[in-house]
């Protein structure tokens, strides 16, 4: 039996806000963006792959929910993406809710991930993951995952140039 569960538009409106913040965050704490401007320039992202929100095609919206539990534990945003030499399922993101992490969750929908792809003649599963998140890199290398590549970044401090 399935845990993923198709996301309802009512809870996708919430699920987006919360994702656009959590997004801008993630980017700032990474050293990518600057604090100002960020949620801004998350939402302009979010916006421009999502033109039609969860009507977007190719796009695939989860919430992970337990018989043992009553609420939604966590949720996922895959993306179909084709080309002329492969197919991927992209996660774009896989979010367990804090009070529920530890669990062996993040583990069974990866599971379930890949029998989506089964289902839709997916060759790969693609995802990106940030630097500064160690528990969620070991857990996707644990599951099989390997770096494809890897993005750098020099900070210029600003105070010390001519």
């Amino acid at each position: 039996m399935s845990f993923l569960v198709s996301m309802s538009k009512a809870f996708f409106a919430s699920y987006i806000e919360e994702l656009i913040v959590q997004y801008a965050r993630e980017n700032v704490e990474s050293g990518r963006w600057q604090k100002t401007g960020s949620l801004s320039r998350a939402r302009r992202d979010i916006e421009r792959l999502l033109p039609r929100g969860i009507d977007t095609d190719n796009n695939h919206f989860f919430e992970m929910r337990v018989p043992e539990e009553s609420e939604t534990v966590g949720m996922i945003w895959l993306s179909l993406e084709n080309s002329s030499t492969t197919s991927t399922v992209f996660i774009y993101d896989l979010e367990i809710k804090a009070e529920h992490r530890r669990k062996g969750y993040a583990k069974l929908a990866l599971k379930e991930i890949e029998d989506f792809a089964a289902t839709h003649n997916i060759v790969n599963i693609g995802l990106h993951v940030f630097s500064h998140n160690d528990a969620a890199q070991k857990l996707y290398a644990k599951m099989g995952y390997e770096t494809v590549s890897v993005n750098m970044v020099k900070r210029i401090d600003q105070a010390t140039m001519p």
